[in-house]
């Protein structure tokens, strides 16, 4: 049976685990999970550079059906001033996506929320949050909306 989507949206916070590094949150009839990946500011004896990383998955509903589609958003922006002079960089990708991505860096002075270091090190997996929301979801009777050659060939 599946949980009415009421019900389900109440049951969004209990996705929220301390100690991983994503929220959950109903905002609307929607499911929206977030990832702040890294900020950071890095300063270097010759350099100075800031990161900026963050992921979004919204997940959005069809009652009369039972199903839920969702759709990612992965933003990631960097300033860099050196000997150079200023470079600016922003990305921007949304649709579905697989992904892991590792980084670390040794040396100069590193602040991020979790204070001041001389490494700067992160890691990011589309998996790490996806698997349990969909869990969430299947194990609350949802099934994800099937495309179009998904449900040509369904049948």
């Amino acid at each position: 049976m599946t949980t009415t989507l009421e019900k389900l949206l109440e049951l969004v916070p209990s996705l929220n685990i301390d100690g991983e590094p994503y929220t959950f949150e109903a905002k609307g009839k929607t499911l929206v999970g977030q990832w702040d990946i890294v900020s950071a500011i890095s300063l270097y004896p010759t350099e100075a550079a800031a990161i900026d990383k963050k992921y979004k998955i919204i997940v959005t509903f069809d009652e009369k059906e039972d199903t839920y589609d969702y759709s990612e958003r992965q933003t990631s922006t960097s300033v860099s001033l050196n000997g150079g002079g200023l470079s600016f960089g922003t990305s921007v990708s949304s649709g579905k996506s697989y992904g892991k991505e590792s980084s670390f860096e040794f040396g100069g002075i590193n602040k991020t929320k979790n204070g001041v270091s001389p490494v700067l090190s992160y890691s990011f997996s589309t998996s790490q949050i996806k698997t349990p929301l969909f869990v969430f979801l299947e194990q609350n009777g949802w099934t994800k909306k099937m495309g179009f050659f998904g449900r040509l060939f369904s049948k």
